[in-house]
């Protein structure tokens, strides 16, 4: 349920008041108090799909994303943000991750060498913003990737297989198994926990160490395994140099592949498990004592990531329970399994209005079956805290796994190249699913009456609606249920900002407006409704347009007679926008009779000649529930 802050709670609470004898009345004589195109009350219902609210049997934590990292996005755009973080693009995908009920995010660390900093050191510019800021204010919790990036080796570029090189004896504890390169490694980490606290929940030592594509590349094809005597001896060093600064996050096992090393003769996913287990450096651990320590497991990690790709989802459940008995067997009674990446492909569509395509629906359907398997599985639930989707946009076109994210950003006018604000081109389907299971039911689920009528909303019984508190005033202002209908939806984030669906209209709630008339603005609905359906209209010429029609250059359509008296005295430019066609006929699906309609930005206006000499002469379209009806809202 959406609640009021404290600058609108007094108003919208006076309005609630006066309002809901009004507002009860009014919900069951509308809909059939004059002709006309609208939803009846069964029509409307029609429009409701019970569902079970996953994430109402969770906190939402389960809810994670791996997100487009903070080093993209330094100088990206450099001449509102020249060497600095690009807040506009960053603060775009919080506000998209928040609204998709977004709880964790995934992140990676690197070294620089773009000339920024010191080569091979970290550019804090890129991260601090990010983290210490951008994160906490839109609830996401930070899981930092330490990976082969992270580090330079002896000023050179990252060598990836020097994380196998033997133990040299030359750090400050000359049995800790440690090399130069881990060292580097290590002292790296702790410097991140240190730098930022608690604002880092946790880590994942190293990128799929089991089956590193890096090292199989470093190596020149001669083995793609991080050995597992010398990652243990990495994770322990790190561990520890974490836990000494930072003893409430949580430290994993870098996320391990499921399948078979590439070279087929190194250890599969459960044999290196068992291998870290039993390796000496953990001997070590748990003969320190460490585990008294609060906030120290027995073993030198906390939970174990996995990167469980391309498997059918009860066979995946089946290997995360089995991986589970594999902890336990171990006399690990702490540490949980992370999926840190799981993700199913799927292509964008070609336009923005297009129907979702068969790549899509199957990525949605996987989606939907991971997130909700485990929220019903009793055992999965209590084991498997987090699942990260991998990932939130799709890698730039042109990369080689470019179209695993849930969304596809906006391209600049170079080739291969995404904008500088980060806006979303598109959001697939599976966004709308992910957000759906994350914020605990469908758009159209109806909400508590007692909820609302307890908050003081405005509740309508014939749509199982309430009014979120951010819209009830405008609503009330600007012409109320004969201009815009009832609400049809529950306020939900679309496109960054809270919306709500009416009858006729779609609201959207811009806090960056707050205290002016813009708080609220109309989607164009208009706009999008027309392009959905393949609509062009002829412009009008203005030399041709006559003299009692007002002529729009903005949008070359004119408007004139009763319609433009009713654009004039209902609130004209800012309620409906420009005229985007001119005066039509059209039949309508609702009774097969002809009308004259104008379409404007954000609605359609309908001429009634049989209510000529009343307010109803004119009629406002059903735009709001066509959205919903096409099932479109989320693109």
């Amino acid at each position: 349920m959406i609640t009021l802050n404290s600058s609108r709670k007094s108003r919208a609470l006076s309005i609630g008041a006066t309002f809901m004898l009004l507002a009860s009345v009014l919900s069951t004589s509308w809909l059939s108090g004059r002709g006309g195109n609208r939803v009846s009350t069964a029509s409307a219902a029609a429009l409701l799909s019970p569902v079970v609210s996953q994430a109402k049997m969770d906190d939402g934590q389960l809810f994670g994303m791996v997100a487009r990292d903070p080093f993209y996005e330094f100088n990206t755009d450099p001449v509102h943000f020249p060497n600095a973080a690009n807040r506009t693009a960053l603060e775009r995908q919080a506000s998209e991750l928040a609204s998709a009920g977004v709880r964790w995010i995934r992140m990676e660390f690197f070294a620089d060498y773009d000339g920024s900093v010191k080569a091979g050191d970290i550019n804090w510019d890129k991260y601090d913003w990010f983290i210490n800021e951008l994160a906490p204010r839109y609830n996401l919790k930070v899981l930092a990737l330490l990976n082969v990036g992270m580090v330079a080796y002896q000023g050179q570029t990252v060598r990836t297989i020097a994380f196998n090189d033997p133990p040299d004896r030359g750090g400050s504890d000359p049995e800790d198994g440690s090399n130069h390169f881990g060292r580097v490694f290590t002292g790296r980490a702790q410097t991140i926990a240190a730098r930022y606290g608690s604002n880092i929940s946790a880590y994942e030592i190293i990128n799929e160490p089991n089956i590193s594509w890096d090292l199989w590349v470093d190596s020149h094809n001669g083995g793609a395994e991080i050995k597992p005597e010398r990652y243990a001896a990495l994770i322990s060093s790190s561990y520890r140099a974490i836990k000494n600064v930072a003893p409430q996050a949580q430290v994993l096992v870098g996320g391990m592949l499921v399948g078979s090393p590439p070279e087929g003769q190194d250890h599969d996913q459960f044999d290196y498990l068992y291998q870290l287990y039993v390796s000496s450096w953990v001997d070590k651990y748990r003969a320190a004592g460490y585990s008294s320590r609060p906030g120290w497991n027995t073993v030198p990690w906390d939970g174990v990531a996995l990167h469980p790709y391309f498997l059918e989802t009860p066979k995946l459940f089946s290997l995360l329970k089995e991986f589970t008995r594999k902890l336990r067997d171990r006399g690990d009674p702490r540490s949980k399994l992370w999926v840190t990446e799981v993700g199913a492909e799927s292509r964008p569509p070609e336009g923005q209005e297009d129907n979702p395509t068969s790549d899509e629906m199957k990525q949605a359907s996987y989606l939907r079956d991971l997130y909700t398997g485990i929220l019903n599985d009793p055992e999965l639930k209590a084991e498997v805290p987090h699942v990260f989707w991998f990932k939130y946009e799709d890698f730039v076109p042109g990369d080689y796994t470019h179209n695993y994210g849930l969304v596809r950003l906006k391209e600049t006018d170079a080739k291969n190249a995404y904008g500088p604000t980060g806006q979303v081109w598109v959001h697939k389907l599976a966004y709308r699913t992910y957000q759906e299971i994350a914020r605990g039911g469908t758009l159209t689920e109806p909400t508590s009456r007692d909820d609302a009528l307890g908050n003081n909303q405005i509740y309508f019984d014939p749509t199982g609606q309430a009014i979120a508190p951010q819209f009830a005033e405008y609503w009330l202002e600007k012409g109320g249920l004969e201009r815009f209908g009832y609400p049809i939806s529950r306020p939900t984030p679309m496109n960054s900002y809270l919306s709500q669906v009416f009858e006729r209209a779609i609201f959207e709630y811009h806090p960056e407006f707050e205290g002016t008339p813009n708080a609220v603005l109309l989607r164009l609905l208009g706009n999008e409704f027309t392009q959905a359906q393949g609509m062009s209209f002829r412009k009008a010429d203005p030399d041709e347009v006559a003299s009692d029609r007002t002529y729009f250059p903005q949008s070359g359509h004119s408007l004139g007679g009763t319609f433009l008296n009713y654009w004039n005295e209902n609130g004209g430019l800012a309620v409906y926008g420009y005229p985007i066609s001119e005066e039509i006929t059209e039949v309508s699906p609702t009774d097969n009779q002809t009308y004259t309609v104008q379409y404007f930005e954000r609605n359609r206006f309908e001429l009634h000649p049989e209510a000529a000499g009343t307010k109803y002469e004119v009629q406002l379209g059903l735009l709001g529930a066509n959205m919903l009806k096409t099932n479109m809202w989320w693109r």
